[in-house]
């Protein structure tokens, strides 16, 4: 069984064992890799242009043919010579990268994760609906397709899997604050704002988490960065923030 994780830095597994082949430090495949991950039945044509955009269609369609072995030798390196590839499938231009059980990537848990904890939360079974958050936002050790080089088909995966990760901490904190697990909410909650700081919904989680312990200094001190954010992006805050804002201003009767 092989396992590739691309949320982060590009790791392969091969039954449980890291595997460290040197043609994983190529650019190209990684590159090349990422785009399969992303494009699961592409075209010959598809690949180069966005893997080689500056070279001719000759060039491009070598370099392809190398790099495309480098990757095989790395995801199948006991197939004898001549076998047709297993977790690759080349007819005529088409490519497509074959998941199974033998070949298992990360993003297609993470989004199954991420389905599943809708289906919960539409079920009414908010406690499954954690789980599966909390086990999606695991799956993320960092940006998609890390040190991947920037272009606009990789730009559009990073934020695909960036918006879906702080959503899930976010609810994963919003559950765990109302089932009093102050400590784990925040932890998820400070991944998401990391992740990304403009994350009101998560700077809220962490306002509540602070009025949850009756920190109400930690919680003004997390207000005010929530409408600084805010004020940078020209956003007016959402009714929950104003409602925490009231609380604060109001008083509860909690001490400091």
């Amino acid at each position: 069984v092989t396992e590739i994780a691309v949320l982060g830095p590009l790791a392969l597994a091969r039954n449980g064992e890291p595997v460290t082949d040197r043609d994983l430090r190529r650019e190209r495949v990684r590159a090349l890799l990422a785009f399969l991950v992303g494009h699961r039945t592409t075209s010959r044509a598809a690949i180069t242009a966005a893997v080689w955009p500056d070279l001719d269609e000759r060039a491009a369609a070598n370099n392809l043919r190398v790099t495309m072995t480098y990757l095989l030798r790395v995801l199948e390196p006991g197939r004898p010579a001549g076998e047709p590839a297993y977790h690759i499938r080349v007819d005529g231009q088409a490519v497509t990268l074959v998941t199974s059980d033998w070949l298992r990537i990360d993003v297609d848990r993470f989004d199954e994760h991420v389905a599943r904890a809708a289906r919960a939360e539409a079920d009414g079974t908010p406690s499954l609906a954690l789980e599966h958050n909390l086990a999606a936002i695991a799956l993320y050790r960092g940006e998609a397709h890390e040190g991947v080089a920037d272009a606009d088909w990789i730009a559009l995966e990073r934020e695909h899997f960036r918006v879906r990760f702080v959503a899930a901490a976010t609810r994963a904190g919003e559950l765990l604050v109302a089932r009093g697990d102050v400590d784990e909410a925040e932890r998820v909650a400070r991944r998401a704002v990391e992740v990304d700081p403009w994350a009101e919904d998560a700077y809220a989680v962490l306002v509540s988490a602070a009025l949850a312990r009756r920190d109400r200094s930690a919680a003004r001190r997390t207000l005010d960065r929530t409408l600084a954010a805010l004020a940078d992006l020209g956003v007016e805050p959402s009714e929950e923030t104003r409602r925490l804002r009231r609380r604060l201003r109001g008083g509860t009767g909690e001490t400091d």
